[in-house]
């Protein structure tokens, strides 16, 4: 800092001119471009940077007094390109004012219409906003490069295998969409049905590498197959591993999760462990014999010796598995290589048989059984915007570690609402920054070639609050770490530290115990 007691009178009154011009635009940056923050702030930057630099200019001189040096910028450079040629319909979904955009979101209605229980608060509509108000604010702003963003509603029922072409068919044959955007859930058949179409796809959660590898996806959580093979080799650097020791792996026949259980098993292989694979049939859809399947592979695997199981397939499929594993006293750790596996969403729906077993996951989790983890920068800058436009709705703030849409009211009387939607908020961000670099007028090529440029980005409660893509590389994670599943409700009463049996609410959550291992 620069002590005004060593400067000249004409530096004075240059330092007061310059003092004034920043606070000026500090209030100005605070009102105009809240919703930007989230987004891109490098325009307005750059001009406050120009016109600080006009004040400088005029101040210069040859005062002897003082030299005072400006610290060099830690502002990334603009990615933002000079919109200079004229705007056309320069790709599907691109007209030269707009670009039409795909949301995919569950048919919560529906759901409930088939007698599943969902909170009151979660509904279709409201899934569709969580992204809807990041595109207000941009359209608000000027839209992206001079063009309005339009978002169209495609609504798919998970319980109702039908729904999903009905959802590739409007996204691909009925309208003329840009891109398809999903946080989580998104049927690997569906996500199939539009790749084949040749339909991009932003996706929030773990897709198989050969989704990735067609060019046209991109993906938050690190794929099915990396999961797999990273997952193992984090336990392998373990007291607990003991080479030439049998290691079990209860995976499935559909192709993402079976080339995570075959990756998971080379890995181990190289690694000097004998490896005992079982692959339940859950192509087939009989969730009944697939229970059966899993609780006849616990006693194989206490057969062969194995002294700890991994599951690679996801948590409906595992109750039978869970329960004769539980019984049996045989110790296993599920791969998150699934959709919502262990999410914080996913975990508080595990059941009680899963308690006490070990994640090895991509998500970042609130707690270490004592203390709340502290938003990081984006995913305060998240919160708020979330806390902004859905206050009202849930009537409360957002709360750490409550699940998405749900009201939880403790022993004491404290109401918590739901947490804030990570997922929506980074790939907006993602979003707007390749749209943003694609330029005056975007094609899904140079969009998606964009963001593998993007070699950082935020991402709130994934792989320790920031990832990064790279040319061969349509995935943002890099790195994963082990939780354990910890049981609470609402009937579970607060600690002295504020937890709940060290979950963040009155909820199943996952515990952090160890440190982020990077994905090699």
């Amino acid at each position: 800092m620069v002590r005004q007691e060593f400067l000249t009178d004409r530096q004075k009154l240059c330092h007061f001119l310059l003092v004034s011009f920043c606070r000026r635009q500090k209030a100005r940056f605070s009102t105009e471009l809240q919703g930007g923050a989230i987004m891109k702030k490098s325009r307005f930057i750059l001009a406050v940077l120009a016109s600080s630099a006009l004040i400088v200019a005029a101040c210069g001189g040859s005062d002897s007094e003082s030299t005072v040096t400006e610290a060099p910028s830690t502002e990334a450079p603009s990615t933002e390109a000079p919109v200079t040629e004229e705007r056309t319909a320069s790709d599907i979904g691109v007209t030269a004012d707009t670009i039409k955009i795909g949301v995919a979101i569950s048919d919560l209605e529906a759901i409930r219409a088939m007698g599943i229980s969902i909170p009151e608060t979660l509904t279709t509509k409201h899934l569709f906003d969580r992204w809807d108000v990041f595109v207000q604010k941009w359209n608000a702003a000027g839209g992206i490069n001079g063009r309005m963003i339009e978002l169209f509603q495609l609504v798919w029922n998970p319980l109702d295998p039908s729904t999903f072409d009905t959802l590739c068919a409007a996204a691909t044959v009925d309208n003329e969409l840009f891109m398809v955007i999903n946080g989580t859930g998104l049927s690997s058949i569906a996500r199939k049905c539009l790749l084949d179409a040749g339909m991009p796809i932003m996706y929030g959660d773990v897709m198989s590498l050969s989704e990735l590898e067609t060019g046209l996806a991109i993906s938050l959580a690190a794929p099915a197959e990396v999961i797999g093979s990273a997952g193992v080799n984090a336990w392998i650097g373990t007291s607990e591993a003991v080479a030439g020791a049998t290691v079990g792996i209860l995976s499935n026949n559909s192709p993402a999760v079976q080339a995570a259980g075959k990756a998971a098993e080379q890995t181990l292989i190289d690694a000097g462990f004998t490896v005992e694979l079982i692959e339940m049939n859950s192509t087939g859809g009989d969730s009944a014999a697939i229970n059966e399947e899993g609780a006849v592979a616990v006693g194989i695997f206490q057969a062969k010796g194995a002294t700890r199981v991994f599951v690679a397939s996801p948590f409906t499929e595992n109750t039978g598995f869970w329960t004769a594993a539980a019984s049996a006293g045989l110790k296993f750790s599920l791969l998150d290589t699934s959709s919502s596996g262990c999410s914080a969403f996913g975990l508080s729906r595990a059941p009680a048989a899963a308690v006490g077993s070990e994640c090895i996951t991509t998500y970042d989790h609130m707690t270490d059984g004592k203390t709340t983890r502290p938003d990081d920068e984006f995913e305060a800058e998240c919160r708020a915007f979330f806390d902004e436009s859905f206050e009202a709705y849930f009537g409360n703030k957002s709360y750490p570690g409550v699940p998405a849409g749900q009201i939880l009211t403790d022993t004491a009387g404290k109401v918590m609402s739901s947490d804030y939607a990570p997922q929506e908020c980074a790939l907006a961000n993602i979003l707007n920054l390749g749209l943003t670099a694609a330029g005056a007028n975007p094609t899904r090529a140079s969009t998606l070639a964009a963001i593998l440029n993007l070699s950082e980005v935020p991402l709130p409660i994934l792989a320790g609050g920031s990832g990064g893509f790279a040319p061969g590389k349509a995935y943002a994670s890099s790195a994963v770490h082990s939780v354990v599943i910890t049981a609470a409700t609402v009937d579970t009463p607060a600690d002295a530290n504020g937890l709940y049996n060290g979950c963040a609410a009155p909820v199943n959550c996952g515990v952090v115990t160890s440190d982020w291992v990077p994905i090699s």
